[in-house]
């Protein structure tokens, strides 16, 4: 991700841009086009094809009519007559995931399959997700708030992460124990093809594809409602301030107008590549 001094840098430059300079940036955009075109035509495992007969063709008014009918159903006769009304058609039954970005700079994609758009799950207890990581990809610091997770690779590698809970201390305390002070343990491992890893419920947890060929996994999750809440964006989003520089226990370790510049870049889901993947891997990064 671009420093903050750099995003200012080139907010500055292009508000005083000339004309000569726009040209010259577009002729940049043109030769890095081209130095993408370049890096997909030498690495066809980047290429997923998109499937567009996509099985969930419901609106947003019908999926909200089929989930409100699914939670008043009292027998799994009447879930099945919503669910089945036209045998054997089982579009109500199925789902199509779906890779929309399948090419660098993108970090990746996740489609996630829930209650919210695929109301046969609601009765079930159980979500699923088909995560497309790029090279370089990564699935930013997270954690789901209502579930536990199990994922597994089935295309290529990925690192798996995730920090522990550990807190034995509730402030100072008098008698009571000293107040932790530091990182926190984490656990790491790489997940190679068919190997899976569990991401208990309310631990934050990241994965990370540092190598130069696609991965793709499968997440399971023991709630149709999983929620996933992001780390780093949650964190940054508090007001004032000074409460988030106060956090960190250096009041100038993050200055109240680092944190302001820092808050527009806040992402979720997958950033766009790591940058010294991207080299790594011979990937055009900006």
């Amino acid at each position: 991700m671009h420093s903050l001094s750099s995003v200012l840098a080139l907010l500055v430059t292009a508000s005083i841009a000339s004309p000569v300079a726009v040209e010259e940036t577009q002729t940049l955009e043109a030769r890095t086009a081209d130095q993408y075109k370049r890096w997909d035509d030498m690495n066809p495992l980047a290429k997923r094809n998109v499937n567009p007969d996509t099985v969930n063709v419901l609106t947003p008014e019908q999926l909200t009519a089929q989930r409100n009918a699914l939670l008043l159903a009292q027998s799994e006769t009447a879930r099945e007559a919503i669910l089945f009304p036209n045998p054997p058609n089982a579009s109500n039954d199925t789902f199509q995931f779906i890779n929309n970005t399948v090419t660098p700079p993108t970090g990746g994609t996740i489609f996630l399959s829930t209650i919210n758009n695929f109301p046969a799950l609601g009765a079930t207890g159980l979500a699923q997700a088909v995560g497309f990581v790029n090279p370089c990809g990564l699935n930013t610091p997270h954690w789901h708030p209502r579930a536990n997770e199990f994922l597994t690779v089935v295309q290529g590698s990925l690192i798996g992460a995730l920090i522990l809970e550990n807190d034995n201390g509730f402030g100072n305390v008098v008698g009571g124990p000293a107040p932790i002070i530091g990182a926190l343990p984490q656990i790491n491992t790489t997940l190679s093809n068919y190997t899976g890893m569990l991401f208990p419920k309310g631990l934050i947890h990241w994965q990370f594809n540092n190598e130069c060929e696609p991965a793709v996994f499968v997440a399971g999750f023991d709630t149709p409602d999983p929620g996933r809440a992001e780390a780093a964006r949650g964190f940054f989003s508090a007001e004032p301030d000074e409460v988030i520089s106060a956090s960190t226990g250096f009041s100038d370790f993050l200055t109240p107008a680092q944190i302001k510049g820092l808050r527009p870049t806040l992402t979720s889901s997958f950033t766009s590549i790591v940058e010294s993947c991207a080299k790594k891997c011979g990937i055009p990064f900006e």
